[in-house]
Parts: C-alpha cells; sequence; structure tokens
C-alpha cells in the first residue's frame, strides 16, 4: 500500500505500483498521476483504511504523508511508533541507554538566542527537533559559528519549514548535540512480520568538508556491505528490542566511528527520500519498496553478483539558490562529463530546491570523479 506524496514521485516508483497493482491513497499527488496517464489503482480514504486493516504493511512516498495518517489511521499503535521515531529528542532519549555518554539536550527556538556560546562544548550540532532532509541543520565549531547559525536560523528556516506540514519539520524546538565523529552512512531496512531487521540498502554519504551538510552524494558498494552490514544489523537487533516493531521500514543515518555505530536520526514508513532508495533497483533488478511490502529479504551476494568492483551512487544537484527562473539542468553536459549515468531525472520544480537527481556508476579507474561531483559549481550546469 502506498501514499504518494510531495516533494517528488518518481516515474519508476508509479509504474511499479501499476505493475503490482499497489492500492495507492486517492489525493492531490496521486490524482495528478492519473490525470498524466498512469492508471493507478486509486483508494478513497475509507477503502484505504479498511485495504490497510487486511494489508497492514504500508508505505509513504514521503514524510508530507504522515499527516494524513495522524488524521486518518486507526492503528494508535504504529502512530505512536512514528512520532516516537520523528522526534529526535524523544529518539535520543530512547536509545540513552545503548550510548550512555552522549550528550544532547533540547531547547525552544525562541529561547536560542539566550544561550552564551562560551558555555557550550564545540563542535556540536544544532538542528530542529522534528526534520526533514538538512533543512535547518548546522555544524557548529566554535562561538561565531553558533552565532552565524542562530542568525540563519532566524533569517531563513522560517522560509524553509512552511515547505512541509509541522509534523514533518518542527519549528518550535531545536536539538543541541555532541559532534558524532566519523563517516556517515544510511541504511533502507524494514522490520518484518516477526520484528527481525532486513537491510536493503547501505549507503556512504559523503561531504566536501567538515561543516557540509548536504545531501550531494550517496555512494553504494559490494565494500561497503561487507564491511558495515554486521554492525548496522547488530544496532537494529539492539533498537528493536526496546521499539518493538513489525511489519514496518525506516530510513536511518548513522556515524561509524570504527567501533560503533551511532544513530544521527531515524526516518519512519519510508526508505530515502528523493527515491534514492531505488539506487538498489539499478543494482539488483528489485526495488526495495516491493521487497518491503513482498517480505522479500535480499543477500548482499544476489543484490551485488557481476557488480562486485563498481561503486553506484546516487546524486542530489542542487539548483542554485540566485538561478533565475527560466534557468534549467544541462542534462547533456553533465552526461558528457560522467563515466556512465545509469538514469538522470531533472526537477522542474523550483521551490524544490533541487535541480536534478542522478543515478551513476564508476569503477576504480574512476574514483575521482565522486570527488569531483562533492565539489562541483551547479552554476556550471544550469543554461537558459
Amino acid at each position: 500500500m502506498l501514499i504518494l506524496e510531495k516533494p517528488y514521485v518518481s516515474e519508476t516508483l508509479v509504474k511499479t505500483a501499476i505493475a503490482k497493482d499497489l492500492p495507492v491513497l486517492r489525493n492531490a499527488m496521486s490524482e495528478k498521476m492519473v490525470e498524466a496517464g498512469y492508471a493507478l489503482h486509486l483508494y478513497n480514504d475509507a477503502e484505504f483504511i479498511e485495504a490497510y486493516k487486511q494489508r497492514k504493511r504500508l508505505y509513504t512516498m514521503s514524510e508530507n504523508a504522515l499527516g494524513w495518517l495522524v488524521n486518518h489511521l486507526p492503528d494508535k499503535e504504529l502512530l505512536d511508533k512514528i512520532a516516537l521515531l520523528k522526534d529526535k529528542a524523544t529518539f535520543r532519549r530512547i536509545c540513552s541507554d545503548m550510548y550512555p555518554d552522549f550528550f544532547f539536550c533540547e531547547e525552544e527556538i525562541v529561547k536560542l538566542d539566550n544561550i552564551d556560546a562560551n558555555k557550550l562544548q564545540f563542535p556540536l550540532v544544532l538542528k530542529p527537533s522534528v526534520g526533514f532532509l538538512s533543512a535547518g541543520v548546522h555544524v557548529v565549531h566554535n562561538a561565531d559559528e553558533w552565532n552565524a547559525a542562530i542568525s540563519d536560523i532566524q533569517r531563513n528556516f522560517h522560509k524553509v519549514s512552511t515547505q512541509f506540514p509541522e509534523f514533518v519539520i518542527g519549528t518550535q524546538k531545536f536539538l543541541i548535540e555532541e559532534y558524532i565523529c566519523g563517516e556517515e552512512y544510511a541504511v533502507d531496512t524494514y522490520f518484518d512480520e516477526n520484528g527481525n531487521p532486513v537491510i536493503l540498502n547501505i549507503f556512504h554519504h559523503r561531504f566536501a568538508n567538515e561543516s557540509d551538510t548536504s545531501d550531494r552524494l550517496y555512494c553504494s558498494s559490494r565494500s561497503l556491505y561487507d564491511q558495515y552490514e554486521e554492525p548496522f544489523m547488530n544496532f537494529l537487533v539492539k533498537l528493536n528490542k526496546v521499539l518493538q516493531l513489525h511489519d514496518f521500514p525506516m530510513h536511518i543515518e548513522f556515524r561509524y566511528d570504527g567501533k560503533k555505530a551511532i544513530p544521527i536520526e531515524i526516518n519512519p514508513l519510508r526508505f530515502a527520500g528523493f527515491c534514492l532508495n531505488e539506487l538498489q533497483t539499478h543494482i539488483s533488478g528489485v526495488h526495495p519498496i516491493v521487497a518491503y511490502l513482498e517480505n522479500i529479504h535480499l543477500s548482499k551476494e544476489e543484490m551485488w553478483q557481476g557488480k562486485e568492483k563498481d561503486t553506484y551512487s546516487f546524486l542530489v544537484l542542487e539548483r542554485p539558490a540566485d538561478a533565475a527562473a527560466e534557468e534549467h539542468f544541462n542534462e547533456k553536459k553533465f552526461r558528457e562529463r560522467m563515466m556512465d549515468v545509469l538514469e538522470l531525472r531533472p526537477l522542474a520544480d523550483p521551490t524544490v530546491g533541487v535541480a536534478a537527481t542522478a543515478f551513476i556508476r564508476t569503477d576504480d579507474a574512476h574514483r575521482e570523479e565522486l570527488e569531483h561531483i562533492l565539489h562541483l559549481d551547479m552554476h556550471e550546469y544550469m543554461t537558459r
């Protein structure tokens, strides 16, 4: 069962839903897909709720869909789990026994100005207690950067947050927590009917530098699975001893310092946003949402057969903030500069802030291409 919502629904997902005859909630987004010629099987609110009672497995395309669940779905247990995981401060409290030395605190946005930066222990991360993508997230190394972050939040965060419901990006409280050292990774997983975790995607979220908080580049490879599948699986098993989840998908972001995996946040009832999760369809041919809905357990051997030496990556190519409305992404130029563009998805809506997303493949001889992507100037790929 699917709830399609803003900011983005891929054609790949829509065609998969049609091929599998999945029940799709009737709303503005799904009706727009039908108007575009896609023969989706739409259910009104009452029909969707009845179908959920029979199937139990539900996937929300975007966190914008969570508002509908809160207002319509008669499943208090599920809604309580979603609310718990969406609130980063509550999640930190739940994990406190697993990470007893980890510092965090929560403060109302109107009181951030009153905090004496000289009493803070840097580096730290400042972010909305409830959030989506990297909206309002700041890595802060000193008092000057703290003051700059507060100014940026006061100036820009309200404008960004109004693009999403309050349930998706909270606008009242911010979380202050210690900076987690190590590389950042992301995992798409679901808990089956018995509460056992199934890992569908492992990504290395690469950054240009320490202050970078963008979603520009996510990479996956067989070697990544060999190194990190076990520690991430161990975390999921421990987490579910507390949460008791079943028939439940989620996207988790970690930092791994070489000894332990510390979660940054968990996004409930969905996998990676902007259809990043569909990188798996290019790797194995299996759509991760279908794997969840049909209880498919993919092994890393099945995923990476014949691709053991390759790196598969997903790119979020931001639209420059100063780009004119008539400027659009230059697909031809981008393809010419990359080794193997598997799929390119330009986004026409300038309000999303993304010019395009892309799926690419690289090999050992083209490793430098990924470093180039981290530092490329998107102005070079915009044209009138």
